[in-house]
């Protein structure tokens, strides 16, 4: 039987892996198939997971939490963090402990069946987070191969809201290994994810629990398919990639609802989907609308509907480049929540989409770098780390690359219909 292997990489990283199993161990009861991210040992379950940060902080919040009962070889550290440079968790510091966290790794894998995929959660802003991930996932990728999916949930930079002012190189350097080393890529980002909740909650404020809780439900759900409905999840991202280095995904998630929302109430089927396919919803904005490659409908509840959506217009008029029809798939299971105020709804959903406006994101991302290295700005912080030079302009190329890709496919498109418009 089949395993997933969950790695947390960096401080976003790790306190959303912190969030992610406190939601895992609540929902644990309800599993049918416990053995898929746990360790089963007599009447204990010990989670199959790797938390790796340069130093100890953010661990140590995580061994603080009692209740989930990890093992020993479930945390790696070292004793200097990356100050927010890629090149210390690459070149310097993270291969000080790189060796140590690909042997805990291969020591709980071989306690498995059968590995079926990793799922990594970092943010490739900070520089463990897209460092020491560079650097680990090319040793993955050496050890394991393709065969072993790498599913990434990834905190991308904001738009406009940041504080780290390295985050622009550190993603940068990041873009070519989410390109080689992953099959799929869940983008979020702060900012976007700060506004959904505003839009969907009416709170006095919004903190990092509030964010990471997010992603952590939207990991659930997907990981869910296998837990709860001992479905094979391997192909759910796969089937969405109509080329092989085009698998980023933007996802829009609801209902969220606090529990002293005297007013809340569930929404029927037409106005969920209605809800849930909003553009303001979406956890990865981008000011262009949506250009959907393709897209996919996961949606929570404990009730079994096989029908859920199969006819519904909302979601059957989207406007796909090739005319591909959403799926959808169900997680048969209650919601559960680990923060205090938010309500457990009867039916939640992550609506995924593999959508072509990214491409103005990319552009941004770009314009902000070719700012800063215009004027060579902190490129010492990098170069005395052991980082040549060069790697500035290999990131900023790896970027151009990807931008051209979806450029390539809305050519082919805008070509397409203008063929069919003169028939």
């Amino acid at each position: 039987m089949s395993s997933a292997f969950h790695i947390h990489i960096g401080g976003a990283g790790v306190m959303i892996g912190d969030m992610l199993w406190k939601l895992y161990e609540k929902e644990h009861n309800e599993t049918t198939q416990k053995n898929y991210i746990y360790q089963q040992i007599d009447d204990h379950h010990h989670p199959l997971a790797l938390f790796a940060d340069l130093d100890d902080r953010m661990i140590h919040e995580v061994q603080r939490n009692k209740q989930v009962q990890f093992k020993k070889n479930s945390f790696l550290y070292g004793q200097e963090d990356a100050s927010n440079v890629y090149a210390r968790g690459t070149y310097t510091l993270g291969r000080e402990i790189v060796d140590k966290g690909l042997d805990f790794i291969r020591q709980q894998v071989e306690m498995m069946d059968r590995l079926d995929q990793f799922v990594i959660t970092t943010s490739i802003s900070g520089g463990t987070g897209s460092g020491f991930s560079e650097l680990l996932l090319s040793r993955l990728n050496c050890d394991y191969g393709d065969k072993v999916k790498k599913n990434g949930f990834i905190i991308f930079p904001s738009s406009e809201m940041s504080n780290n002012i390295l985050g622009v190189y550190n993603a940068m350097f990041s873009i070519q290994m989410t390109r080689e080393y992953f099959q799929s890529i869940t983008m979020f980002d702060n900012q976007s994810m700060y506004n959904v909740i505003d839009h969907q909650l009416d709170l006095d404020f919004v903190d990092y629990s509030h964010i990471n809780n997010l992603v952590a439900q939207i990991i659930s759900q997907y990981t869910g398919l296998r837990r709860f409905n001992s479905s094979d999840n391997s192909k759910f991202f796969s089937n969405m990639c109509p080329y092989p280095q085009m698998h980023y995904f933007i996802p829009s998630f609801g209902k969220m609802t606090l529990i002293n929302d005297y007013n809340r109430k569930e929404l029927d089927q037409s106005q969920f989907i209605k809800y849930l396919t909003k553009k303001e919803l979406k956890l990865y904005q981008c000011p262009q609308n949506p250009r959907h490659l393709s897209t996919t409908l996961l949606f929570r509840q404990k009730e079994v509907n096989h029908f859920y959506g199969k006819f519904d217009l909302t979601i059957q008029n989207l406007d796909h480049y090739f005319n591909q029809s959403p799926r959808i798939f169900q997680c048969n299971s209650s919601n559960y929540q680990i923060i205090p105020e938010f309500a457990e709804m009867k039916k939640t959903g992550t609506f995924f989409s593999n959508d072509a406006s990214i491409i103005s994101r990319f552009k941004l991302l770009g314009a902000q770098f070719d700012k800063v290295y215009t004027k060579r700005a902190f490129v010492w912080c990098y170069v005395t780390e052991g980082l040549e030079e060069s790697e500035f302009s290999q990131g900023r190329e790896s970027l151009a690359n990807l931008e051209n890709q979806y450029y390539e496919i809305k050519g082919v498109n805008d070509s397409q219909n203008a063929f069919y418009s003169n028939l």
